[in-house]
């Protein structure tokens, strides 16, 4: 008899990531594996300094503000996939899953891919650019059957 892969799925946004296993038909939590950036809720102005720098014109005297050279709320977005990258790399390290899926809105889902480490890296299976945050979790597996369907092979009924 062959073994039930076991499937980890992330459904993330910039703001909360939430972790599910598949091993069958069956998707279920991940006990304690939901992860909270609540900076992604601030505005940006909020998360840097108080005054932008200011720079003088060489001819004339005048004063210019300077913007940052990044957003310091896509900063915020961007570290948080990053430590949502390295909590799955150290979950794929300790094998505890086979396959991969990541459920994510565009950007985020592209901060994710790009930080995810070699071990999960390598069992990344399937991937879908959709804000699944707000689903109930006892929804979700209408939403994600048909990525694990993908994700796996299988052909899954048309909707």
């Amino acid at each position: 008899m062959a073994k039930t892969r076991r499937t980890w799925v992330m459904v993330a946004d910039a703001a909360r990531a939430r972790f599910f296993v598949s091993e069958g038909h069956d998707i279920l939590p991940v006990d304690g594996a939901t992860m909270e950036n609540p900076a992604a809720h601030g505005f940006s102005r909020d998360l840097g300094s108080d005054k932008p720098g200011r720079s003088m014109e060489s001819v004339g005297g005048m004063h210019h503000a300077e913007e940052p050279r990044t957003d310091p709320h896509r900063a915020v977005k961007a570290d948080f996939a990053r430590r949502v990258a390295d909590y799955v790399e150290q979950n794929a390290a300790a094998n505890k899953f086979d396959d991969l899926v990541m459920v994510a809105p565009p950007q985020m889902l592209g901060d994710l891919r790009s930080a995810l480490g070699r071990h999960a890296a390598a069992r990344l299976t399937g991937t879908a650019a959709k804000d699944l945050m707000k689903i109930p979790a006892a929804e979700l597996k209408s939403h994600l059957q048909p990525i694990l369907d993908d994700a796996a092979g299988r052909p899954h009924p048309a909707r």
